[in-house]
C-alpha cells in the first residue's frame, strides 16, 4: 500500500497506535477550521446535538461551550477515535453532558427527531453513500433541525491544485460546493447555505429539515 492510501485508510477509520496519534494530531490541526465552521451556525439555544464522525472529540468540546444547555452526542466507528474523544471530554462525560457511541452514519442508533443540530467535520468524505447517509440524518433531526457539513475544499478554493490529487483517490467522496448543496437538496433538505473561507480553503454547507414533510403535505385529505 502506498503512503497516500495508508494515510487515507487511517483518516477514514483510525486503527492502532498510529491511528490514535493521527486522531490527536487532527484535534490540533483542525481546531481553527472547526471554530470557524461552528461560528457559521446558531447553536446557543440547541438542546440536543450530534457530531457524526466525532474523531478525537475536539468539536464536541467546543460545542459544549457554545451550547451550554445542550446534551452532546458523538459517534464514530473507530474505537481509537472514541478513546481519544473520551479523554478529551472526560469531565463532560462525568457530568453526563457528552455521550459517545461506536456507530456508523448509515445506521444511526437514535430515535426519529432526536436532535436539533447534526454536524460532520472532515468526515463526510468517507461516507459510503452521501445522499443516503444524509437521508438517515434527516430521520434523526427534528423538523426545522439543521445539518452542517464542514471541511477543506478539494475542488476550487485557494488550494485547488494541491488537493485534487487527494480528491481523485477512490477512498475519498469529494464534491464541489454546488454539488454538495445539490446532494443536500436531493436528500430532502431545504434552505441550504454555502459558507466559504476562500483564503483558508474551508467550507461549511448547511441544510435544514423542512418543518412540514413535503410528501405528507401533498397527500389528499
Amino acid at each position: 500500500m502506498n503512503p497516500l492510501d495508508w494515510f487515507l485508510n487511517q483518516a477514514r477509520r483510525p486503527r492502532g497506535w498510529a491511528g490514535r496519534l493521527l486522531v490527536r494530531g487532527m484535534n490540533r490541526a483542525h481546531g481553527q477550521m472547526t471554530d470557524w465552521a461552528l461560528s457559521q451556525l446558531s447553536v446557543r439555544d440547541s438542546r440536543a446535538l450530534l457530531d457524526i464522525g466525532c474523531g478525537g472529540g475536539g468539536a464536541l468540546l467546543r460545542l459544549s461551550e457554545l451550547a451550554p444547555q445542550a446534551e452532546l452526542h458523538g459517534i464514530d466507528f473507530s474505537p481509537q477515535s472514541l478513546s481519544v474523544a473520551a479523554r478529551t471530554n472526560r469531565r463532560l462525560m462525568e457530568q453526563g453532558r457528552v455521550l459517545l457511541r461506536e456507530a456508523d452514519v448509515s445506521d444511526l442508533p437514535y430515535d426519529d427527531g432526536r436532535f436539533d443540530l447534526a454536524v460532520a467535520i472532515n468526515s463526510h468524505y468517507f461516507w459510503s453513500d452521501l445522499a443516503e447517509d444524509l437521508r438517515e440524518i434527516v430521520r434523526v433531526l427534528q423538523p426545522g433541525g439543521t445539518v452542517a457539513l464542514a471541511g477543506g475544499e478539494y475542488f476550487g478554493g485557494k488550494h485547488d491544485t494541491r488537493n485534487r490529487r487527494l480528491a481523485s483517490n477512490e477512498r475519498m467522496n469529494c464534491q464541489t460546493l454546488p454539488e454538495l448543496r445539490d446532494t443536500l437538496c436531493e436528500a430532502g433538505y431545504s434552505n441550504t447555505e454555502i459558507h466559504e473561507e476562500w483564503n483558508r480553503g474551508w467550507f461549511c454547507v448547511v441544510g435544514r429539515k423542512p418543518v412540514v414533510d413535503t410528501e405528507e403535505s401533498l397527500r389528499p385529505t
